[in-house]
Formats: structure tokens, C-alpha cells, sequence
């Protein structure tokens, strides 16, 4: 599906994050309050390299290229490319075709310096291998959903707006939201919801769907599941901020694009590119993300004989204690920043 010109101009696309981003990669000094690497950098056991924390952080950049892992509509990479040297390239990858097609239109201008691939976090090596580039001083995830996903009708993301029960990051992919709604049994239903969206009435609302389906036919319109879910959660969501959707939209888009087996796969290949002092960031939105991200980063800073198997001779250190967040200001100036994490992992042996 190509993205039409009067439906570009309707996606509302701000990248968040992107001072403390580009501060994490060492491309730019960070203005952000409360945000001290000196503080919030942990010391390295045995490591006369980084004996102290200020120097861990400011360990000397590797000379090399950037990996955009999820380039999306192209604003993190823009920016990359504006803060690094003219001769720096960037590879530039995501999973989606239409983010792939508006991403190049975005920066034609930096033709020479950024090349783009398709493919999931899974072909990340592959990728590499094919860009010719063993080794990378910043790798960059920007996890979840995307505006374009999101402020798209047709891809069918959001319980906002009417469209296909699709969902799907990758569309060559074959299986959508709507053949796991109507062809789940109701205990693999409530399971996904459960597990994936954390929503407390996951039985209610597989019971509901399971209902509807077999009484008036397939659910295949985002606003027909949307409404069921209300009419099943209606009574405990009442009062609450967050729609009575989210959850199982959520659940469900995680399920079709299996986000985090990959998002697992895509960290584990990463840190294997990444040079000595180079720095891997990684952007979640929400807690089961970010969980991952945490306890993966954990595994790879563990001390010898507890690390990946895969990293054994590598060294890495979880430069935060805890994950850098938005200021109010860009929560105010964006609402989709305001539970977005940044958490940074350095390679330092």
C-alpha cells in the first residue's frame, strides 16, 4: 500500500525523545533536567578502563556508522545524520514498506549518507551483512506502534478510526488481527489479551467476541471489535482515562507482529555488532517492552560466566540506573511521548 500525498500530510509524526537520543548515541550534549550520566552511570567491577563513573560515560565514540533499527517516518535518522559527521553513514531499517517509502522521500537529501532496508528485527544480521558493515558505534530501536501506523485508517491499528481489523507491521506477512479474532479459540483468545495487553477482564471480552462471531459473523472492522469491547469492559472501565480498547488492541497487535520474540532476537543481534564504546538505545512504550529490554540488558551486562552465551567474549554496562523519560515540556508539545523509556547499553570491552 503506497501512502497517499493528502494522507502524509495528516500523519502528525514527532520523534521523541530525540536531545536525549542523540546524547546517548554521544552525538550531541543533552539539555534535559534531571538527566546526570556522571550520577546515574553505574561503576564497572574490574574495569580499570572505566574506574569511575564520569569516565564510563564519556568513554571515546568508536569511529563508525549508525543502525536505525525502526526508522519509521525518518525522524530519529534526520536527526543522527544532522549531528554527526558528514562522512558518518546510517543504515536504515523497519519491517514496514509504507514507513520504508515516506522515510526515503523524507531524506533524499542525505541520498549518499543513509541506506535503506527492509526486514525485522530477526534480519538484523543479515542486513549488516549486506551493508557491508561489521561493526557500529550506535544502534537505535524505537519500539511500539508508529504515527504512521497509528494516524493510518487503513492499517488498522487504532480503535480511533474506522478500518480493517489489520494490524500488521509487515504486510507481506499473512496473518492479520482479524484471522486471530475470529479463528482463536476462546481460551487462546483471553490468553493473548491477557498476557499481551495485561487486561484484567481478557475472559469477558474473548467471551464477547466469541459470542458475536458465531451469531452474526466475522469481525473484520477495527470499529466493530472496538465497540464489543466497550460493551464487555463497559462496567469496570467507566471512569478510567484510557479507553476501554487499548488494552486488547494492544494485546492483539503485539500477537500478530510476535513483537517481543523480536524485540529479544533484535537486542541479542545488535549488541553482537556493536564496537567497543559503542552504544546501544533502545525506546519503549510500554511496560511488557520495556521489561524485556531491561531484564535483556541485565543478561548482557552480567559478569563472566553469566553472560549470553552469544556475547561471551564481549563486555557491556547498563549505563542508567533507571530509564531516561520525557520532560513535561515534551509531553506537553507531544502526549504520545509520555510513556516513552530510553534505556542505553554500552560495549565496553
Amino acid at each position: 500500500m503506497k501512502v497517499a500525498k493528502d494522507e502524509q500530510k495528516e500523519i502528525g509524526h514527532q520523534p521523541v525523545l530525540v536531545s536525549e537520543v542523540l546524547s546517548a548515541l554521544r552525538l550531541s550534549p543533552l539539555h534535559s533536567e534531571g538527566y546526570h550520566p556522571e550520577k546515574d552511570c553505574p561503576s564497572i567491577p574490574g574495569s580499570q578502563a572505566h574506574s569511575n563513573q564520569r569516565e564510563l560515560s564519556f568513554l571515546p565514540s568508536p569511529v563508525g556508522g549508525y543502525l536505525d533499527c525502526t526508522v519509521g517516518l525518518g525522524g530519529h535518522t534526520e536527526a543522527i545524520l544532522n549531528a554527526a559527521a558528514q562522512n558518518v553513514r546510517v543504515i536504515a531499517m523497519d519491517r514496514d514498506s509504507d514507513a520504508l517509502s515516506y522515510a526515503k522521500k523524507r531524506l533524499t537529501a542525505y541520498d549518499n549518507r543513509v541506506t535503506f532496508f527492509h526486514g525485522s528485527f530477526r534480519d538484523i544480521l543479515s542486513i549488516a551483512e549486506n551493508a557491508k558493515v561489521t561493526e557500529f558505534s550506535g544502534i537505535l530501536f524505537d519500539l511500539g506502534v508508529s504515527s504512521l501506523q497509528l494516524d493510518l485508517a487503513s492499517r488498522g491499528f487504532s480503535f480511533q478510526q474506522e478500518g480493517p481489523l489489520d494490524m500488521r507491521m509487515d504486510q507481506t506477512q499473512a496473518i492479520t488481527a482479524a484471522q486471530l479474532v475470529n479463528t482463536l479459540r476462546e481460551g487462546e483468545l483471553a490468553d493473548i489479551i491477557y498476557q499481551y495487553g495485561e487486561e484484567r477482564s481478557a475472559r469477558k471480552v474473548a467471551s464477547f467476541i466469541v459470542r458475536y462471531r458465531e451469531k452474526e459473523g466475522p469481525i473484520t472492522e477495527t470499529s466493530a471489535l472496538s465497540d464489543l469491547i466497550c460493551r464487555a469492559v463497559r462496567g469496570k472501565s467507566k471512569w478510567t482515562k484510557t479507553h476501554p480498547a487499548t488494552k486488547t488492541f494492544q494485546a492483539l497487535r503485539i500477537a500478530v507482529n510476535d513483537e517481543l520474540s523480536e524485540i529479544e532476537a533484535g537486542m541479542t543481534h545488535a549488541a553482537s555488532l556493536l564496537a567497543v564504546g559503542g552504544r546501544l538505545a533502545v525506546i519503549s512504550f510500554h511496560s511488557l517492552e520495556d521489561r524485556v529490554v531491561k531484564h535483556r540488558f541485565k543478561e548482557f551486562a552480567a559478569k563472566p560466566g553469566q553472560e549470553c552465551v552469544s556475547l561471551v567474549k564481549k563486555r557491556f554496562a547498563n549505563l542508567y540506573k533507571k530509564p531516561i523519560v520525557p520532560t513535561e515540556e515534551e509531553v506537553f508539545r507531544n502526549p504520545r511521548a509520555r510513556s516513552a523509556k530510553l534505556r542505553v547499553l554500552e560495549r565496553v570491552a
